[in-house]
């Protein structure tokens, strides 16, 4: 009998690879695992390590439809029934959608992915359908003058998004050559270039008021579930715009404004056609208005630690595990039932039982571009956090982007009660404790 498997693609050796075998062996599925060439040897042991029913890599940096038709015949010829394709890296969101289709399997259309991940084109079509205020223009030499003229405030961000890579508020620094250099940027960054898919414009669209929230959702058979959303306490001091700090719930939500949020959302997935899938959806809320407006739309879970903060507050149960079950719930029975647990695990249906007795709060620290991390420790922090990660090796040399080069990212999980506190006192704890140093001077 052919053996039941999902297929993960993993970008240069990385990838979620041991939450993913976590969830497929509740559901007895193998893990089939086809990697673009690492960057460090040690990735492709890593996965090894974990133990995979199979492992592929190819010496290319970025998978293509070819490596997947390859392995795809390889893995059916050794007895593997491959019932679907994952990809967690945004790069090969359209891949997985295209093999997805190839297989028969769940996923959102793969001309919907592309037009969601275009930035431009899904601000014109939630502006077309009223519902986003904000318009966006292409820049060039032509609508960068004009648009500095206009006297609007506009936020400047890439058509095709990495990172939080060159986000920030259009103001007289921009200048066309600056506009150049960024764009050289995209296509040098070895680890991301992929996401832009051959896309290197800017777009600027009209700043959008409100506190920032991102909506973690799973959307089956056309219904959207928002499982939880994340308060994003944001820094803009660094020439873009990153995250430092995340809390789930988000503490000045009422239960109104969130239920609101939710059905907002609900209309967004579907006046773009994204009928399944796994969505991180950022958006702002103007609590003076009541209105709530996209930021963008991205069709992946979120990045830091967004995946394990919903396991948290769920009480099991992460972004990843719920689009690995959606995936592989391929009858109509098992179906139901999975959309029947999406239901029970809405944030707004917990809000409403009083439900929700604990939360997170996690914190992301950034490295300095270009320079060689010497040392990154947690070990002196009063209070270590509950899950953490450092994605960096001691003595790497850090990408020289202007994107966010994650170095830490740390969570605890923390009474409903005392969100709005812990985020102050563990913040200042880690800037007081985490050690941080670097071998080369600035």
């Amino acid at each position: 009998m052919a053996k039941k498997s999902l297929l993960l693609f993993a970008h240069q050796g990385r990838s979620y690879l041991a939450l993913v075998l976590q969830a497929l062996e509740r559901l007895g599925v193998h893990c089939l695992v086809l990697s673009s060439r690492p960057r460090d040897p040690r990735d492709l042991d890593e996965l090894q390590r974990l133990g995979p029913a199979r492992l592929w890599h190819v010496e290319d940096e970025y998978l293509a439809e070819s490596h997947v038709a390859r392995v795809l015949q390889e893995a059916q010829a050794e007895g593997f029934e491959v019932i679907g394709a994952l990809a967690t890296f945004e790069g090969y969101r359209a891949l997985m959608a295209q093999t997805n289709r190839a297989l028969n399997a769940v996923d959102a259309d793969p001309d919907a992915i592309a037009h969601c991940m275009d930035k431009y084109l899904c601000r014109q079509s939630l502006v077309e359908q009223g519902l986003s205020r904000s318009t966006a223009t292409l820049l060039d030499a032509d609508t960068l003058d004009a648009l500095r003229l206009s006297g609007r405030k506009l936020f400047v961000k890439p058509r095709r998004g990495a990172g939080s890579f060159a986000c920030f508020r259009l103001d007289d620094s921009l200048t066309v050559d600056k506009l150049h250099a960024l764009q050289q940027q995209m296509r040098d960054d070895l680890a991301f270039r992929a996401i832009f898919a051959g896309q290197f414009d800017f777009i600027a669209e009209d700043y959008i008021a409100g506190d920032e929230y991102s909506f973690e959702v799973l959307v089956a058979q056309g219904e959207s579930y928002v499982i939880g959303v994340h308060a994003k306490y944001l820094d803009d001091s660094t020439g873009t715009t990153l995250e430092t700090s995340n809390s789930c719930p988000a503490p000045r939500l009422t239960d109104a404004q969130q239920l609101a949020g939710e059905r907002y959302i609900d209309q967004c997935l579907s006046a773009l056609h994204l009928w399944e899938g796994c969505y991180h959806i950022e958006a702002r809320h103007d609590p003076q208005e009541g209105h709530w407006d996209i930021i963008e739309i991205n069709a992946r879970m979120g990045g830091a630690l967004i995946n394990q903060s919903i396991g948290v507050f769920t009480g099991g149960l992460s972004v990843l595990e719920l689009w690995v079950r959606a995936l592989c719930s391929r009858s109509e029975p098992e179906r139901a039932v999975f959309r029947t647990e999406l239901s029970a695990l809405r944030e707004s249906t917990r809000r409403a039982n009083n439900a929700i007795v604990h939360g997170t709060v996690f914190f992301s620290r950034y490295g300095e571009r270009n320079r060689t991390l010497e040392r990154i420790s947690i070990e002196h922090l009063p209070r270590q956090p509950d899950i953490y990660d450092i994605p960096v090796r001691e003595g790497a040399r850090l990408p020289d982007s202007e994107r966010g080069i994650f170095i830490l990212n740390a969570l605890w999980k923390v009474d409903l009660a005392d969100i709005a506190q812990e985020l102050n006192a563990l913040s200042s704890m880690l800037d007081e404790t985490l050690v941080v140093q670097y071998s080369d001077a600035v």
